[in-house]
Formats: structure tokens, C-alpha cells, sequence
């Protein structure tokens, strides 16, 4: 009986808890540590701990195309697929950067609005000032609600899909772009070496 009492205080005690395997989707890439095989990202107010080492590391959100770790920036929009515990570790059995791709989903905080050529410069965090173009037929939310061009702020934190051209930092053919709610995304805004 005191055995089974000691089994059963163990396992309410035990932590962190692991979670079967699933695939975490827009993760934003917050800083990266080659040495470690790690990658911090954040997603809705949280922060993950990526550990990539047994990986394998693709470019897009599906297809066969290898990456280097080295290829994954600061900023870039992550799909992991693994193990995620109680504190929000992950042992990945799959990474796939959606921003290293032509079709590609970036990051960024808007810097300017132009109403009349219907474009926004966001700032990316490792990939310089981006323009994208708003077509009639972007999809533009906010917190899952739908919004129009004159909603948009500078400031805002957003995730953009479209066509990427890294030679003309361009997104054109813009078939997202999402509002972020700020407060669930604020932990990318701190050094890397301070955060937790």
C-alpha cells in the first residue's frame, strides 16, 4: 500500500509532463545556437525550446528539400513536428522553415503603409525591410477576424505568405496577411540574452 501511495505522489510531482507528437505551426524564430542543435521560437505568448539535433531540417511546408541549420534565421516562420512537454520543449523529429522557400511566410513588424500603390514595408529581423503587395484578394485577419488595408498600423506585428524575392525584397502574389496579436509576441522584442 506504501509503495503504491509513493508511485502515485511520484507521478503528480513528475514534470515536466510529455505530449504525444504532434506538429507546432508558425513558430517565430527567436534566436538560434548551432553548437546546442537548439532554436528558441515563440508562438502565442510562449516560448519554445527546439531541439533539433535528431531532426530533419526541410525547406516549405512540404516537398523533400534539404536545409542547414545555418540556413534558419532570426525571424523565420517555423512548422516543427515532435515531442512537445508542460514547459514547451520540443524534441523535433521534424523542422520545415516556411521562409526560406519562394513561397514563403515571413515575419515582420510593418514600418510603412502606402495607401495608393496598396503596399507595406515590414522590417524582418534577419532579413532586412521587405515590400509587400495587398491585392484585393490578400486574406487580411486580425485575431481570426477579418479586416481591410486601412486597418493596418504601423507597428503592427504580422505574418505575411506570398511570393518571396530575395533579390528584390518583395512579396507579391499575397495570399495572407495576418495581424498579430502584440502582447502574445512582445518576447520577441527582448534580447535574446536576457530572455528566459
Amino acid at each position: 500500500m506504501i509503495g503504491c501511495i509513493a508511485l502515485t505522489a511520484a507521478a503528480l510531482t513528475a514534470s515536466p509532463t510529455l505530449a504525444a507528437t504532434k506538429t507546432t505551426k508558425d513558430l517565430i524564430v527567436k534566436s538560434t545556437d548551432e553548437d546546442k542543435h537548439e532554436i528558441k521560437a515563440v508562438k502565442s505568448g510562449h516560448t519554445y525550446t527546439i531541439d533539433t539535433e535528431n531532426a530533419k531540417l526541410k525547406k516549405a511546408s512540404k516537398g523533400n528539400k534539404s536545409l542547414q541549420f545555418s540556413d534558419i534565421k532570426d525571424g523565420d516562420v517555423l512548422n516543427v513536428k515532435g515531442s512537445v512537454d508542460s514547459n514547451h520543449d520540443v524534441t523535433a523529429t521534424e523542422v520545415r522553415d516556411l521562409s526560406s522557400t519562394s513561397s514563403a511566410e515571413m515575419y515582420g513588424v510593418v514600418k510603412e503603409i502606402n495607401s495608393t500603390t496598396q503596399t507595406v514595408k515590414i522590417d524582418t529581423p534577419d532579413r532586412g525591410k521587405i515590400t509587400v503587395a495587398i491585392l484585393k484578394s490578400t486574406s487580411i485577419k486580425y485575431d481570426g477576424k477579418k479586416k481591410k488595408f486601412a486597418d493596418i498600423r504601423e507597428d503592427d506585428k504580422v505574418l505575411v505568405t506570398g511570393t518571396w524575392s530575395s533579390s528584390k525584397k518583395t512579396i507579391t502574389k499575397t495570399k495572407k496577411f495576418y495581424i498579430l496579436v502584440k502582447d502574445d509576441y512582445k518576447k520577441l522584442d527582448i534580447d535574446s540574452t536576457t530572455a528566459s
